[in-house]
């Protein structure tokens, strides 16, 4: 079995869970869409982006920090929305050259790496370092960056699924209004 690799940071918001119950019941492909950018603008105006590019150190190339995003993902199935922020990576075999693409060591520098080896000309076996966690700053830039804008990302989170609650109820008026008719 693979093993899991990465972050799982959660938010235990007072009140969040009975709005989230609301939302639910008006169906699920509409709970999702509202949940999702609900989230996602959370992680924005709460700063969480701007903490995370803060938080990442600049390397040689500026690759790892131009690579930062927030994506929001629908579940229409089971009506859930959720936010992501990290870093883009991987292009697809026939992708063309994406220069926002190329975070693909974010892992290296969030949990660092063992001393490694590599063998020389001679056969014998020579360091080649390790990487330490969080880069040339020492601290994970993923963490260190949730834990700088936690509460303020979680007071946005509260304000902007309620108004998600109420843009979905207005939608689902406007279709019952929209589906009896001119008369």
């Amino acid at each position: 079995m693979a093993e899991q690799v990465g972050i799982r940071i959660t938010a235990d918001v007072p009140g969040l869970e009975e709005i989230r119950k609301q939302i639910l019941g008006l169906g699920n492909t509409l709970s999702a869409k509202y949940m999702a950018s609900a989230l996602r603008s959370a992680a924005e105006k709460g700063g969480a982006k701007d903490a995370l590019k803060a938080a990442t150190p600049r390397g040689p190339t500026g690759n790892l920090r131009r690579s930062i995003a927030i994506k929001s993902k629908r579940y229409p199935r089971t009506g859930i929305g959720i936010a992501i922020l990290g870093f883009r990576s991987g292009r697809k075999m026939n992708e063309p050259y994406n220069k926002e693409k190329l975070g693909y060591h974010q892992g290296l520098v969030e949990f660092g790496t063992k001393e490694r080896f590599r063998r020389t000309d001679r056969g014998t076996r020579a360091s080649t370092g390790k990487m330490p966690i969080g880069g040339s700053y020492g601290r994970p830039p993923i963490r260190s960056a949730w834990e700088q804008t936690r509460e303020k990302v979680e007071s946005f989170m509260l304000q902007e699924m309620k108004n998600a609650f109420e843009n979905a109820v207005r939608e689902v008026a406007d279709k019952a209004k929209s589906a009896q008719g001119p008369f």
